[in-house]
């Protein structure tokens, strides 16, 4: 991975209000965090999987 890439990256995450910073966070509340995450990768898995099903369903409609 290039400096350019670490550096979009980031932009893109700075869109999300991340990365979040993390200093004085005890060890329950960055395990909190850490599963609300998870949970919300999970969601954004499955949006994913729904929108490409979608896309590969209207691909086949209008093929020709």
């Amino acid at each position: 991975m290039s400096v350019k890439d670490d550096d979009d990256g980031l932009k893109k995450a700075a869109e999300f209000g991340l990365p979040r910073n993390l200093e004085g966070m005890s060890v329950d509340s960055l395990k909190d965090y850490r599963a609300a995450l998870e949970a919300e990768i999970k969601h954004v898995e499955d949006a994913l999987a729904h929108r490409e099903g979608a896309v590969a369903g209207a691909e086949a409609l209008f093929k020709i």
